[in-house]
């Protein structure tokens, strides 16, 4: 973990807990109330914002040991990451010289706005949402198809009959303040790039909008994206599955048709679907979702 000022660690309150989660083995914030919920989520953004971080969530059904982009997951920096990067190199310069596809999108934004529909990338998923983030920690994903091209969410359910079930939302903390600011949405320091959709890319690409998606990536010494994105992850928060499906209830706003929006209505999904084909099956699919 990332040397911070303010780590998870020194925030107290009187209805949350540290706790060293079984599973993982991870330090932990238990937050059993949506008021400390809330403050834990707030807590790392107030400060780090003084360091010129920005502190985003991601919403996890569990703890993993690594947190590496779709793109770089099981391989270590050096050649396979390269060659896996000069996949996704082609595919963008194909894209661009068909002209067809993204091109109100300028050329820096694309490969975060292909991630977040289902590309394979070097970036990293969040949001800025603590909600968004809660129901992404209590749905678990499912794909189907080659490869991977149909993706399906289902409500976890607790069993009832072992031990306590959690949702996690990991915080981190990426490049976000003027002076890192590279371009409309888009924040690059020497160690950190953050990509925030819901201003890089126009609106008639309707799920980075609904789900106030932003993509963060950890980079090398020489400004290249690495395979594992721990250095980025600042907390955790662990709260009692039944607590958040009672907090998220039953809301309209909070269910994969309005998180991720048909075709029908998100006419830059349309947009992918028409015209991304990747030519190799690490690079994925542009996700067809059953909402």
């Amino acid at each position: 973990m990332a040397s911070h000022a303010y780590p998870l660690s020194k925030l107290t309150h009187e209805f949350g807990k540290h706790v060293i989660d079984k599973v993982s083995g991870l330090e932990v914030f238990e937050a059993p109330s949506s008021h400390s919920l809330i403050q834990a989520a707030g807590y790392l953004k107030y400060n780090l914002a003084k360091t010129g971080k920005g502190v985003f969530f991601r919403g996890q059904t569990k703890l993993y040991p690594a947190l590496s982009p779709t793109l770089l997951r099981s391989v270590k920096d050096g050649p396979p990451n390269v060659r896996r990067r000069a996949l996704l190199t082609d595919l963008l310069a194909s894209i661009d010289a068909q002209g067809a596809a993204l091109r109100a999108v300028a050329p820096e934004c694309r490969e975060p706005l292909l991630q977040h529909y289902g590309i394979r990338t070097t970036w990293l998923d969040v949001v800025d949402n603590i909600w968004v983030a809660l129901w992404f920690a209590c749905h678990s994903a499912y794909t189907i198809g080659w490869p991977e091209e149909y993706l399906h969410f289902e409500k976890r359910m607790p069993n009832h009959r072992g031990a306590e079930e959690y949702a996690y939302v990991l915080l981190l903390a990426s490049a976000y303040n003027a002076t890192s600011q590279a371009g409309p949405g888009h924040y690059r320091d020497d160690r950190s790039e953050t990509m925030d959709l819901r201003v890089a890319v126009p609106s008639h690409f309707v799920r980075p909008h609904a789900q106030h998606g932003i993509l963060v990536r950890r980079l090398s010494n020489n400004g290249l994206p690495v395979s594992d994105n721990r250095p980025l992850h600042v907390g955790t928060i662990r709260i009692p599955l039944t607590a958040a499906l009672d907090w998220l209830g039953n809301a309209t706003t909070l269910t994969s048709h309005s998180l991720f929006p048909p075709a029908y209505y998100d006419s830059g999904y349309r947009e992918l679907l028409a015209g991304i084909h990747p030519p190799s099956k690490l690079l994925g699919s542009i996700h067809r979702v059953q909402a």
